[in-house]
């Protein structure tokens, strides 16, 4: 599928909040490509929102930080649409 201009905001905002948990866990680019096995290359590639991700890539992403996913939706105001988990 090709990208679009929402499709190139929504991997600049995945790979902004992917580069922001990797800091916090205090991991480099380098740290997170090695348990994955890519290049640190493609881990900027990512986080600057260059890279269209599947849904595969990003769980694996997750899982070399050793974490899982949360996914949100927001309204186009910005507001959460918030589902019942239970």
């Amino acid at each position: 599928m090709p990208r679009t201009a929402v499709s190139e905001i929504h991997a600049k905002v995945v790979g902004r909040e992917l580069k922001q948990t990797r800091l916090t866990l205090g991991l480099t680019q380098a740290e997170v490509a090695e348990r994955l096995e890519v290049s640190a290359s493609y881990i900027s590639a990512v986080e600057a929102g260059r890279r269209n991700l599947t849904l595969g890539q990003l769980a694996n992403i997750a899982n070399a930080m050793r974490l899982g996913i949360d996914i949100s939706f927001v309204r186009p105001d910005g507001k959460p649409v918030r589902l019942d988990r239970t």
